[in-house]
């Protein structure tokens, strides 16, 4: 695998520069929806979707928020009714978002009502940061919310003053609008595609299941790739071949999952003013509208800067993904957000000239504490050891783990138990993170 061999170098004179700055992305552009899409809306506290409850088709039904199933109770079209409101239809019952008996109080129930496209079913959507939203109602000024900032299945969907907490704040995040997806004819194919993002075009390389089933709903799985590597290095697996494709993961998921390795601009991730993980939000816009994707089962991985872009979406993007796993990374593409927990798996060499094991800890202890994980020491193999050493921390908030994997070695993806070499073909990283992202059903 000598296509590492640039890497430390490139990387630590990039450090030294100063070209790897934290950055914040723009301001959310709320008023910008797709009125044929149908989206599910994840709440920032919770992480739970705005849900009908028991998929009832009643007038006056409550909503409330449940763990994402992405059910058609749970799928919502904007419908326009002009001035910048909209109505929330929900896809099941054809009925919209309503707030009971156009109450003005703080606390008044959010429930389904017939369309009438009264004043108390017309909703706003007002920004806040990392992509989120907030629904303000025509007749009350008030926001919805869960209520008593629950994190339960069932809790409440009421409506409050507009006082900008998580509670209130909602992720769009957007189905297909028709055409591809789920039970239609694909309209991506293996291969190279290039889409607009910010005003630039951006490419990355897809790789769809061998026998691909419309019916099935897939893992998608992003690869992030090194400083002054390529999606092309990424996709190919270098001098490993097949064994090493996308990280071990095309071997290792066997026709599962569809694949994602996206092209850095300038071959790196610098995120600046948060381009790349618009980027990122523009290709599963773009694959999720082509092709059959479970959207509770979208990951990221990547080496170095790959690593710290991974990172970056643990961060800010922590309602889309269901868990990264960060080799040898640091925080080098910014950590907008950062409060949310997801599933976290770090890699790091114990003697990393470049991004030292110091770094790689930091991002852990974030996702830990996020977590609500037993905070620990985890052990880490002794210098000349050629071992590594995998703990799975105790006490993490249910569906949310988070595993450290600390080995005996430098910077570099690919490291093999009993020798100071490295082979995409028998590392054991590959497999280690594959049953990471696996145990997610």
């Amino acid at each position: 695998m000598t296509w590492w061999s640039r890497v430390a170098a490139v990387v630590a004179a990039t450090l030294a520069i100063g070209m790897l700055t934290a950055v914040d992305p723009p301001p959310a552009q709320a008023a910008t929806v797709d009125t044929n899409a149908w989206y599910v809306l994840v709440n920032r506290n919770s992480g739970k979707a705005l849900d009908v409850s028991g998929t009832s088709t009643a007038d006056g039904a409550r909503v409330s928020q449940w763990a994402r199933t992405d059910g058609a109770n749970q799928q919502w079209q904007f419908v326009d009714s002009g001035g910048g409101f909209y109505r929330l239809k929900a896809r099941h019952s054809g009925k919209v978002l309503d707030v009971a008996g156009a109450s003005t109080a703080d606390g008044a129930a959010i429930q389904q009502w017939a369309d009438h496209n009264g004043a108390n079913q017309q909703f706003r959507l007002a920004d806040s940061d990392g992509g989120h939203v907030r629904l303000v109602n025509r007749t009350s000024s008030k926001a919805v919310e869960v209520q008593g900032a629950s994190t339960a299945d069932g809790g409440n969907v009421v409506q409050y003053t507009d006082w900008g907490g998580a509670n209130q704040q909602w992720q769009l995040v957007k189905l297909s609008s028709g055409g591809g997806g789920c039970g239609s004819a694909p309209t991506l194919t293996s291969g190279t595609h290039t889409i607009q993002s910010g005003g630039k075009s951006r490419s990355f390389i897809l790789r769809v299941p061998a026998n691909y089933d419309s019916s099935h709903r897939y893992r998608l799985v992003f690869a992030f790739h090194w400083r002054g590597g390529t999606a092309g290095d990424v996709a190919s697996g270098g001098t490993s071949g097949n064994a090493w494709s996308y990280y071990g993961q095309q071997e290792q998921s066997n026709n599962t999952a569809i694949l994602v390795a996206p092209q850095g601009l300038g071959n790196g991730w610098a995120n600046a003013g948060g381009e790349d993980v618009t980027f990122v939000d523009d290709m599963i816009r773009r694959i999720e509208g082509g092709l059959c994707v479970n959207p509770a089962q979208r990951f990221a991985t990547g080496f170095s800067w790959g690593g710290g872009m991974s990172y970056a979406l643990a961060c800010s993007r922590a309602n889309v993904f269901r868990a990264v796993a960060v080799i040898s990374g640091a925080q080098i593409s910014g950590c907008s957000g950062g409060t949310q927990p997801i599933a976290y798996f770090g890699i790091h060499g114990i003697s990393d000239n470049v991004l030292g094991i110091g770094q790689g800890r930091s991002l852990r202890d974030k996702f830990v504490s996020n977590n609500g994980c037993t905070a620990q020491s985890p052990r880490e193999p002794a210098p000349g050891s050629r071992t590594h050493i995998t703990t799975t921390y105790s006490g993490c908030r249910a569906g949310y783990p988070v595993q450290w994997a600390a080995f005996d070695g430098g910077h570099i993806p690919g490291p093999v138990d009993g020798s100071p070499n490295e082979s995409g073909v028998t590392t054991w990283t590959k497999a280690e993170i594959w049953r990471f992202f696996a145990q997610f059903q």
